[in-house]
């Protein structure tokens, strides 16, 4: 991992906003650990251990084993257990007091050539943490998309607001996958008094992205590293909101610890609210020396994304609970770009 990575890991692990007195010496259980955001909240709480002695144990359950053994390394307090969340089986465990479910498919490509496999890996997954919640009397974070609203509208969405999604379109495995899960915390909420919240994060990124991640917003990255106009393959109209990684881990810290039952979330910084083409000319300004913003439409490609239109969250119900988020639209940029640099930047 880069500076800017460990710099994150140093800053939450003793950021006294978080109420570690709650969590310090408890038994958490994170699925995704080896994804960005689990990743990022696993070594958060391995570092607070190093930093207070906290003997907090972290369980991360994963398909990829020696993939998480070599991310982790060895440590006494963190234990890695196998678990597929697409067969929906609970893992065995001794005990637990807090569960995070990160696990998810991100790839907007795969959310389209294998849309069967991204929803039976959110809803068998979703509910194999539920039971496991339940069984253990833990509190649990689901963490959810922006994604659930849609196309949104021109207006400020609430948590109360729904989302409108073509149900026939194979993108919309992805997302419509998101509001079951999110309904299955609801309902074990409402049934079985399970104590879980939803987390809806904006789009997430910063130092901790791969260099070679497929994400627009990381092509755009790369288009600038690398001198290349930036090609947009849609019109670029779709206005969406982003939030810093380090600032969606805080939050789902505080989340954790507490978040109300059955409610849901949106996690997002609101100054970052943009379309996704003056998203690229600001970075192309910022961080480019050539580049340019073209407009390329592909059809075939655009099928990839989100729907267009306005994802505009309101973050008034996550501000209640003392969150605020401390890094700019540019600063996500500047950050992740800075670590690659430092790591694996593409050759310029």
């Amino acid at each position: 991992m880069g500076v800017r990575y460990n710099e994150d890991v140093e800053r939450l692990a003793a950021d006294e906003r978080i109420a570690w007195g709650m969590l310090d010496g408890s038994r958490v259980v994170i699925t995704g650990a080896t994804g960005l955001i689990g990743g990022l909240l696993a070594r958060v709480l391995m570092r607070r251990n190093q930093r207070c002695d906290t003997q907090t144990s972290v369980v991360l359950p994963v398909r990829n084993v020696p993939k998480a053994r070599a991310a982790f390394g060895a440590d006494s307090n963190v234990h890695i257990v196998s678990w597929d969340a697409s067969l929906g089986e609970v893992p065995a465990l001794q005990g637990c007091d807090y569960v995070v479910h990160c696990a998810s498919n991100t790839d907007s490509r795969l959310m389209v050539e294998r849309p069967v496999d991204t929803i039976t890996t959110t809803v068998a997954g979703t509910q194999a943490m539920l039971e496991l919640a339940r069984a253990h009397g833990a509190r649990m974070c689901f963490v959810s998309s922006m994604e659930v609203y849609g196309s949104g509208d021109a207006g400020k969405l609430d948590e109360s607001r729904g989302g409108e999604l073509d149900a026939m379109s194979v993108r919309s495995s992805y997302p419509q996958a998101k509001q079951l899960a999110e309904t299955l915390c609801a309902a074990y909420a409402s049934q079985y008094g399970v104590d879980v919240c939803v987390a809806r994060l904006a789009q997430s990124f910063g130092p901790g992205i791969a260099s070679t991640d497929r994400r627009v917003f990381a092509e755009f990255a790369r288009c600038c590293l690398e001198g290349r106009d930036i090609a947009l393959l849609t019109d670029g109209s779709k206005q969406n909101m982003y939030v810093y990684t380090a600032d969606a881990v805080r939050a789902l810290l505080m989340l954790a610890m507490r978040g109300e039952r059955g409610l849901a979330y949106n996690v997002a910084n609101e100054d970052t609210y943009c379309s996704i083409y003056h998203m690229a000319q600001m970075v192309a300004q910022t961080f480019g020396t050539t580049t340019q913003v073209t407009r390329v439409v592909d059809e075939d490609a655009a099928r990839r994304y989100a729907v267009s239109g306005s994802i505009r969250m309101d973050v008034s119900r996550m501000r209640a609970l003392g969150w605020e988020p401390d890094f700019s639209l540019t600063e996500l940029y500047g950050r992740m770009i800075e670590d690659w640099d430092v790591t694996t930047a593409p050759a310029s």
